[in-house]
C-alpha cells in the first residue's frame, strides 16, 4: 500500500500541534514564554521529525530519534531550563500535551467527524491543568526562595535563600546540616568577629572529593509566608559566587532545614 505525503500540510499541521502543546504546557507550569523561542522550538521539532522520517528507513529508529533527540531539543529551545528537575517536569507536561492533542485530533476527525473537537480540547486542557498543578506543587516544595535573617554577634544580615532538596551536606563534626553561602556575603563578618573557619569534606558532580570552608553563626531565621523557622547555631559552607547559577539568592539552604 502506498501513501502520498504532502510535506507542506504535514509540516504545517505538526508545527501547529507542537506550538500549541508547548504553549499550553508553558502556561500550565507558569513558565515565562518568549514567542520567538516557542516558534523556534516548533520549527526545530517539526523539521527534525520530518528529516528523520524521510532519512530513516527503520521506523523504530525514527521513533527513537523523535522521542529522545528531537523533542527534548525542542523543549529545551523553548524553555531554556538549566536544571534537570525543572526540565523533566517540562518534558512530562509537554509530552502529555502532545499525546492528548494528537489523540484528540484523531478521535474527533475519524470517529466524531470533527463535531467533538472543542469538547475534546476542553477535556485535554482540564487533564493537563491537573497534571500541571501536581507538578507545580512539587516544584514549589522542592524549589523555594526564602527571606533569611542571619544572626551574628555584631548584628543581623538579610539575604535571600534558595531551598534545595538536593543539598544534603552534613557537618561530620557537629552533625548539623550545612547551608552554602556566597563568600562575599559573610567574609567581612568572619574577619570582624574572628569566627573560626574549619574544613569539611564534600563531593559533587563536578568534584568527587573536596574540602569546603565552613563557619557556625549564632542563628538564622527562615521567614515564610505562613510560618518562620529559627535555626540555632547553623553551619555555613563558604563558596565562590561562580557556583551560584541563580542570581536571586545568596544562600543555598540545606534540604533538611525546612520541614513539611
Amino acid at each position: 500500500m502506498k501513501y502520498e505525503l504532502y510535506a507542506d500540510i504535514w509540516f504545517l499541521t505538526n508545527f501547529t500541534m507542537d506550538s500549541i502543546a508547548l504553549l499550553i504546557a508553558g502556561k500550565l507550569m507558569k513558565q515565562r514564554i518568549q514567542m520567538g523561542r516557542l516558534l523556534l522550538g516548533g520549527v526545530v521539532g517539526t523539521g527534525g521529525s520530518m528529516v528523520l522520517f524521510l532519512g530513516l528507513k527503520d521506523y523504530g529508529w525514527y521513533q527513537f530519534g523523535v522521542h529522545f533527540l528531537v523533542n527534548p531539543l525542542m523543549i529545551y529551545l523553548c524553555y531554556r531550563s538549566r536544571k534537570w528537575k525543572e526540565f523533566l517536569g517540562q518534558w512530562i507536561i509537554t509530552y502529555l500535551a502532545f499525546i492528548l492533542l494528537g489523540g484528540m485530533m484523531t478521535w474527533s476527525v475519524q470517529i466524531g467527524k470533527g463535531r467533538h473537537f472543542l469538547f475534546s480540547l476542553a477535556g485535554a486542557f482540564v487533564f493537563l491543568a491537573l497534571a500541571g498543578s501536581i507538578l507545580g506543587h512539587f516544584k514549589k516544595r522542592s524549589e523555594t526562595i526564602y527571606d533569611l535573617l542571619l544572626v551574628t554577634r555584631e548584628g543581623n544580615i538579610s539575604v535571600k535563600g534558595f531551598y534545595d532538596t538536593g543539598n544534603l551536606l552534613m557537618d561530620p563534626l557537629v552533625k548539623q546540616p550545612v547551608h552554602i553561602i556566597k563568600k562575599e556575603i559573610l567574609w567581612e563578618q568572619i574577619q570582624k568577629e574572628h569566627l573560626p573557619v574549619r574544613l569539611i569534606p564534600f563531593h559533587s558532580l563536578g568534584q568527587e572529593n573536596g574540602m569546603l570552608e565552613a563557619v557556625t553563626l549564632e542563628g538564622m531565621y527562615i521567614l515564610g509566608k505562613d510560618r518562620s523557622i529559627y535555626l540555632e547555631k547553623p553551619v555555613f559552607g563558604i563558596a565562590e559566587e561562580k557556583l551560584f547559577q541563580d542570581d536571586r539568592c545568596d544562600v543555598i539552604l540545606n534540604g533538611k532545614s525546612v520541614g513539611p
